[in-house]
């Protein structure tokens, strides 16, 4: 009973010849098989970054950037802004915000020069600052563009650079800055605005 069976899984293989050579042959082919699965895994592997703008921290807006490469030519990046600050004479440039977007870099991902689209969302409470007397509270939407470059510093640190604008929609209240409880304006509407200044100093994992 158990010889037809040894003869029908010897014919499996390539008209029915099998033993070492046929054993052989099928070895190297898993290796072969494993090898393109390692190559194409290798290709597909995501990289990871996090980024901090100087020129953010400089104004007293924290902030920091997660991002992961997509494959060799585009980049997911998530940006987020927080200030709570308020300084002496009520001046202050409060905000919270977050610009999810994607980069298409021209030579690859973190290297060299890119384009980018991003949407962004946000609150605000801008107010006394360079002599104005009022202060604007209320929240922002919009979409833009952007280009940049990176400069690799290191095998893990780069510096970057990048400017965008964009459309924005802003909704907000106008309050007198003397006592700053005054509504004096409301207003919303579609603006062209600056959406990116960043120099960024960016760890590569």
């Amino acid at each position: 009973v158990g010889e037809p069976l040894v003869q029908y899984s010897d014919c499996l293989g390539s008209g029915c010849h099998q033993g070492k050579g046929g054993e052989a042959g099928m070895i190297k082919k898993a290796f072969l098989l494993a090898g393109f699965l390692a190559c194409g895994l290798a290709v597909s592997a995501q990289s990871y970054s996090l980024r901090t703008n100087i020129i953010g921290l400089a104004t007293a807006n924290l902030n920091l950037e997660a991002s992961m490469t997509l494959d060799r030519k585009w980049s997911l990046h998530l940006p987020l802004q927080y200030n709570p600050f308020k300084f002496s004479k009520n001046r202050q440039f409060r905000n919270f915000y977050a610009s999810p977007g994607v980069r298409y870099w021209l030579l690859e991902s973190y290297m060299g020069g890119f384009i980018g689209m991003h949407g962004t969302a946000g609150t605000y409470s801008v107010g006394n600052l360079f002599g104005s007397k009022y202060r604007y509270e209320g929240e922002g939407y919009g979409v833009g563009i952007s280009i940049g470059r990176a400069y690799q510093l290191g095998r893990r640190w780069n510096l970057e650079w990048e400017l965008g604008a964009g459309a924005v929609w802003l909704g907000y209240d106008k309050y007198l800055c003397k006592r700053c409880g005054d509504l004096v304006e409301k207003d919303y509407g579609w603006h062209f605005l600056p959406t990116r200044a960043a120099l960024n100093m960016v760890y590569l994992f």
